[in-house]
């Protein structure tokens, strides 16, 4: 049995996808998953410059559920170089997944680790 906080945790992101929700298909070498509801967030990194000038560079985060990041058929781990392809406003944009300064290309999101953050950058 899950604790309310959970079920309310799990009714709010099923609402969130439903809302928020983009269609997307996540691409790795020659195999393409078929299309999956993904939500979106940012993220982003601070780096600095010998001369003390900072740089703020701005991330793409989609939020997956962990059973759904698959390619080829099988559920996988977000992978440096996977390519996610969204269509946005009729325009097919695609992202590379990336590192996101210090932190690895994907983080899993919630206590019970049933959603991805993969960190991208548009290609």
């Amino acid at each position: 049995m899950t604790n309310p906080a959970y079920r309310a945790y799990l009714a709010a992101r099923v609402a969130h996808k439903k809302i928020r929700g983009v269609s997307i298909t996540v691409s790795r070498g020659l195999n393409t998953s078929a299309p999956l509801t993904a939500t979106v967030g940012f993220s982003g990194s601070t780096t600095f410059d010998a001369d003390g000038s900072q740089l703020f560079t701005k991330n793409r985060d989609y939020l997956i559920d962990v059973a759904l990041y698959n390619v080829g058929g099988d559920a996988v781990e977000p992978a440096r170089y996977d390519i996610i392809t969204e269509v946005i406003g009729g325009v097919v944009r695609r992202y590379q997944v990336t590192q996101n300064g210090a932190d690895d290309v994907a983080s899993k999101e919630d206590a019970d680790l049933t959603v991805w953050r993969v960190h991208t950058k548009e290609i």
